[in-house]
């Protein structure tokens, strides 16, 4: 814990800063709407105590409309496998949780749900998973006043910060690696159906990239979608 100079301006995040907790902790520890240890409250009170902090002084974090909670959108569509998208939320979780962010969850693929959450200031910054390739939801947060990154690379990301895979890398060196142990017939056992009906972006760069090197190594080749329980 700091030792920081007491303010009678601080917030519920200076707070859980100082006691090295989560703000939910510390809104908890308020609440009572959860059980806290006696040692967790113990420094959670000392800390208020410290910066001379009472709820009433978390009029400035309402002004500058900061929540500490971060957007994860991340559609459970039929064609998602729930086991490695859970993955990826564990991630994002246990990442927010070391800048004492808390996460909420969306699990809607319309653009709708993310107006809401940040009309209403609910969230600070949003995370989008599993993306299309012309994703309808992408003008919509190129429009919000709200940073945004994507999980995923659509054809035209609006200037939106996108980080992923290289899926289309991945499929070029199983090929080659394949092809220089001698094989001349490789088979693509790849994303489901659907997934390559709406375009998600994994699963056309993953086939692209396949599909390109073995038209360079001139092998035969066949692709096969395949369901995310087969």
């Amino acid at each position: 814990m700091s030792n920081r100079k007491a303010s009678t301006a601080a917030t519920i995040s200076d707070v859980a800063k100082e006691a090295g907790v989560s703000t939910s902790t510390v809104s908890y520890v308020m609440s009572g709407n959860r059980p806290i240890s006696k040692e967790t409250r113990e420094i959670v009170e000392a800390a208020m105590r410290r910066l001379k902090y009472s709820p009433r002084s978390s009029a400035r974090a309402l002004a500058s409309s900061r929540s500490n909670v971060l957007g994860l959108v991340v559609p459970l569509r039929a064609d998602v496998n729930v086991g490695v998208v859970m993955q990826f939320v564990t991630a994002v979780v246990t990442t927010a949780r070391t800048f004492n962010q808390d996460v909420l969850l969306l699990t809607q693929d319309d653009a709708g749900s993310i107006e809401r959450v940040t009309s209403q200031s609910m969230v600070d910054g949003l995370v989008m998973m599993d993306i299309e390739a012309r994703d309808p939801r992408i003008p919509v947060l190129a429009k919000l006043d709200k940073p945004a990154v994507l999980i995923g690379m659509p054809d035209d990301p609006r200037g939106l910060s996108c980080v992923d895979f290289d899926f289309a890398g991945a499929s070029r060196t199983a090929v080659r690696h394949l092809a220089e142990l001698g094989h001349r017939g490789i088979a693509f056992i790849g994303s489901p159906p659907a997934s390559l009906r709406r375009h998600a972006t994994y699963a056309d760069r993953a086939l692209r990239g396949f599909e390109e090197a073995c038209r360079e190594l001139e092998v035969t080749h066949v692709s096969v979608a395949c369901e995310a329980n087969s």
